[in-house]
């Protein structure tokens, strides 16, 4: 998984969890560094699948430990069942100041990559 496949997961996670949207822009860039690193064996595709399968199902934010063991256990179930998990309208909809809040943050974390030369 790359550096900008990484990020999105990381924004997705970000985005779903309320609790998460405290963290400073260095941190999810840090959080970001970290998960790439874990990851970069994982086809991205697969990762994103036990996160958005992870997200419909829990109310706490998933550790890497997690998501790799949920990556195992989509494998095991088939990867056509995975596909068919979805991220409900309340996680996507939001309010303006909300998506503004959002793109903002969005704006810094490609901004501490390219700062980084990601």
């Amino acid at each position: 998984m790359t550096i900008q496949e990484t990020a999105k997961i990381i924004y997705m996670i970000h985005t779903a969890y309320p609790a998460d949207r405290k963290t400073t822009a260095e941190e999810l860039a840090d959080r970001i560094d970290l998960w790439a690193v874990f990851f970069a064996d994982y086809p991205a595709q697969d990762i994103e699948r036990a996160v958005k399968a992870w997200i419909v199902s829990q109310s706490f934010m998933p550790t890497p430990k997690e998501i790799k063991e949920a990556c195992g256990t989509l494998g095991k179930l088939g990867r056509k069942l995975a596909g068919a998990h979805y991220i409900p309208d309340e996680i996507t909809e939001t309010d303006p100041e909300t998506e503004a809040r959002l793109a903002a943050l969005w704006d810094s974390i490609q901004e501490t990559a390219r700062e980084a030369d990601l």
